[in-house]
C-alpha cells in the first residue's frame, strides 16, 4: 500500500493510476503474494465494488426476481428481462429490450398474416419475428453449451468408473 501511495500523485490521470495498481496487483499475484496465505485481488475487488451495477435488498432477496429468471416481464416497466451475449456487452442498451406491450402487438400482428397455419405450430415460431429473436439465440446457444459440457463431464466421470 505504502509503495502506491508514492507513486499515485507522480501519474496525471485516473487510467494511469489503474493500470500502475493492475500492474501491481499482477506482479504480486505472479511472484505467489508478500508471505500472504491466499493472492492479492485488490484490483478486483475494487471492480466489484465500483464498477459492477448495485442491487438493492429487495432485488437479492426475492427467489422470482428478473435477474434470476430470464425472459420475464418487470411489472412496473413492462420490459422483458433477456439474457445478455457476453460478446457484444457494450453494445447493449437495456431501454431497447423487448416490452410486453410490444411483444403482443408483433403477436396480433402474426396472427393476421398468417390465416391457414395451425394455432400450436403457429404460436411456436411467433418470438421469431420480433425483437425478443436474437435473445432467445442468445439463451439456446448458453443452454447448448451447458449441454455439452454436463454430457463431456458424464463421459468424464464415466472413463473413471
Amino acid at each position: 500500500r505504502e509503495p502506491l501511495r508514492g507513486e499515485f500523485p507522480k501519474k496525471r490521470d485516473s487510467v494511469q493510476r489503474w493500470e500502475l495498481l493492475k500492474g501491481r496487483m499482477e506482479r504480486t499475484r505472479r511472484a505467489g503474494g508478500t508471505g500472504r496465505s491466499a493472492a492479492c485481488y485488490a484490483d478486483w475487488e475494487i471492480m466489484l465494488q465500483y464498477c459492477f451495477p448495485r442491487l438493492d435488498i429487495n432485488v437479492s432477496k426475492g427467489v422470482g426476481h428478473l435477474l434470476k429468471s430470464p425472459f420475464s416481464v418487470h411489472p412496473k416497466t413492462g420490459r422483458v428481462s433477456v439474457p445478455l451475449d457476453l460478446q457484444r456487452l457494450d453494445q447493449f442498451d437495456p431501454f431497447t429490450v423487448p416490452t410486453i406491450r410490444y411483444l403482443d402487438a408483433a403477436s396480433d400482428d402474426g396472427e393476421q398474416e398468417e390465416g391457414g397455419e395451425t394455432e400450436p405450430k403457429r404460436r411456436a415460431r411467433d418470438y421469431k419475428r420480433t425483437s425478443l429473436a436474437p435473445y432467445v439465440r442468445v439463451f439456446e446457444q448458453f443452454v447448448e453449451e451447458m449441454e455439452r459440457a454436463r454430457r463431456g463431464e458424464l463421459l468424464r466421470r464415466s472413463g473413471e468408473s
